[in-house]
């Protein structure tokens, strides 16, 4: 278990160059800006970190006639507040009026309070539900920050013992980065959406239409699909990313991992061009959902044998088998999440109590 936690935390870590730096080939930023933004469409903007601070999570910046939209707020408020600086500095001056949160995990919401009650926020009324509990001490969220310190010791610790002067300075830029982002997340007061729906909302503001969808429990039970029909660019925030080869999938340590096959079905009804995900490059290819779903059902006809058999979560770990999935997603995934199979094991515990 202890090995899983710390990857997750050493991908937080390099987030810098990973989780936030997928979509980024090709492009150029200046020095010291902390995200880059790729046009969609008219108006329409993909929002990715640079890596010259901790963001973690993709945004879209939607510009209307007289106001801008804000898909996602970052990891925390200081991301947020550089986000919104370059959209207004680089993209447009029109105020953020609307603000979206695909869910309610940490990297992309916790930038929630740098908005006034002016800004509708916006999102499924499980985001606000799980908002107003203690989110900040439940497990996803510190599963992927209490081991922020003690990354920030050893790489002191690095950094003392190296002789190569060109390791040094990549060390110190790296522990700049996260001993930034450490500070940054003790000013997190998390913030819920003050506009709430269950199924659906469409929005007709500023010359443009953009639908809200809940689609079925998936990642999370509240994931919030941003549909802009005309342009046919759909924002699935975490409940599907396309990253194929790269042996990540989408965190299954909240989701529902039995329903979530259906409810991308319904997501592959929608008449889109054009996948943004929470985290990774925008992309087009339709049969990485067939492939997704394809590990979901695995994974949970592997997890409920396993507990039928009276294994626990634990055992079930060293004895699941993914290493199908590798052609599409890579090496990493023979292995499952530790988290994931915790979670399964939940979720059967709920429906088949032994």
């Amino acid at each position: 278990m202890r090995r899983y936690l710390l990857a997750s935390t050493v991908l937080v870590l390099l987030g810098t160059s990973y989780l936030i730096g997928e979509g980024d080939q090709g492009n150029t930023t200046p020095a010291g800006k902390a995200y880059r933004f790729e046009k969609l469409a008219d108006g329409v903007y993909f929002a990715t970190g640079t890596g010259a601070m901790t963001t973690m999570s993709n945004g879209l910046v939607i510009v209307n006639t007289d106001h801008t939209m804000l898909v996602d707020t970052s990891v925390t408020p200081a991301a947020a507040r550089a986000l919104v600086a370059q959209i207004k500095n680089e993209i447009t001056p029109r105020p953020i009026k609307y603000v979206f949160n695909s869910h309610y995990h940490f990297d992309h919401a916790h930038g929630n309070q740098i908005f006034g009650d002016e800004v509708e926020i916006i999102g499924h009324e499980y985001i606000r539900k799980m908002h107003l509990t203690n989110v900040l001490q439940q497990r996803t969220n510190r599963s992927f920050t209490e081991g922020l310190p003690g990354q920030v010791a050893q790489m002191k610790q690095r950094i003392a013992q190296t002789t190569d002067a060109k390791e040094r300075a990549t060390l110190e830029a790296s522990l700049g980065v996260t001993e930034a982002h450490w500070k940054a997340t003790q000013e997190v007061v998390v913030k819920p959406p003050n506009v709430t729906f269950t199924d659906q909302m469409v929005i007709h503001k500023g010359g443009r239409e953009v639908r809200v969808l809940f689609l079925g429990r998936g990642h999370t039970g509240g994931d919030t699909m941003v549909f802009l029909p005309a342009e046919r660019i759909l924002f699935t925030g975490d409940f599907f990313e396309g990253r194929p080869g790269a042996g990540v999938l989408s965190y299954l340590g909240d989701s529902f991992i039995d329903e979530w096959p259906a409810s991308l079905e319904r997501m592959k009804a929608l008449d889109f061009d054009v996948i943004v995900p929470g985290h990774g490059a925008p992309f087009r290819e339709r049969n990485q959902i067939d492939d997704f779903q394809s590990y979901l059902r695995d994974f949970w006809r592997q997890a409920t044998a396993l507990r039928a058999q009276g294994l626990t979560a634990p055992q079930a770990i060293e004895k699941m088998d993914m290493s199908k999935h590798i052609p599409a997603y890579g090496p990493r995934t023979g292995r499952p999440d530790a988290r994931a199979v915790l979670r399964a094991f939940e979720l059967l515990q709920i429906q088949m109590p032994m």
